[in-house]
């Protein structure tokens, strides 16, 4: 057989298993369109995150989640050993990872449960956090600054942050949204406590009659691979979601009213 008759049978195979590796690759269902996404947008950010082709969600032990089912997906991006990267730190995760490739590092910064803000440009020039009580103390505990464009600055930054912040400071930093509103791609559904629970809107789309689906993604405990979950009660093709208001279920978290929320 020829080479370029090879090329053809085969390449689609190749190019068709590329495309299933991002979110914005997944199908809208029929009669929506995705909206127009600027270039270097948090929404567009958010699309192109990168899909594993192995579907199954590990602890960061490396052990298998027991429920697979609640699955759509799995984010490629690494859980493994890390404790802390729970449901509020993937979103925490993800805003940060997007602030930092537009080189907004002055706009990287958590509050803390007590109140305390996290600022990574201020970690950059020394600032570190101690602990005393119930009370966390902003200290300068090096002379030398580190570069804030370097991603594992960011990392050991995030470690800090993953340790002092959770869904109550989270539900403090982000504004809740009217009961009436539609989610947008960066909202998230957040019902703050201890433990608590958050879910982040990734990518959505829009019909002629101005209906919204979503997709949501989600962190969890104990921490485990970041996944695309499915949707409990559709009628769209999965993993795409769908909310008229009110409280909201997914595979693993019932959410009261009020619980939509955005930056």
């Amino acid at each position: 057989m020829q080479l370029p008759l090879i090329l053809a049978i085969i390449l689609p195979f190749f190019q068709r298993a590329d495309k299933l590796r991002s979110i914005e690759s997944i199908a809208v269902p029929s009669g929506f369109v995705r909206p127009v996404a600027a270039t270097g947008s948090y929404s567009d950010y958010l699309r192109k995150l990168v899909l594993k082709q192995n579907k199954t969600v590990y602890y960061y032990t490396g052990l298998p989640k027991p429920n697979q089912q609640a699955t759509y997906a799995v984010l490629d991006l690494p859980v493994r050993n890390n404790s802390l990267l729970q449901c509020a730190d993937a979103v925490m995760l993800i805003r940060a990872s997007w602030l930092f490739e537009q080189q907004q590092y002055e706009q990287i910064h958590f509050f803390a449960t007590d109140g305390t803000l996290l600022n990574y440009s201020d970690w950059c020039k020394g600032g570190r956090y101690i602990l005393k009580g119930n009370k966390l103390l902003t200290v300068r505990r090096s002379a030398q600054s580190v570069s804030p464009g370097v991603r594992s600055n960011l990392d050991r930054f995030l470690q800090q942050v993953f340790v002092y912040c959770g869904t109550a400071s989270l539900s403090r930093q982000m504004r809740r949204k009217s009961a009436n509103s539609s989610p947008e791609a960066g909202d998230v559904f957040l019902q703050p406590g201890y433990p608590g629970h958050v879910m982040q809107v990734v990518d959505l789309a829009k019909n002629a009659k101005g209906e919204t689906v979503f997709i949501l993604l989600q962190g969890f405990m104990p921490a485990q691979d970041i996944h695309l979950v499915k949707s409990v009660k559709t009628q769209y093709p999965q993993p795409w979601q769908h909310f008229t208001g009110g409280s909201f279920q997914t595979p693993e978290w019932n959410f009261p009213a009020g619980s939509l929320y955005q930056w």
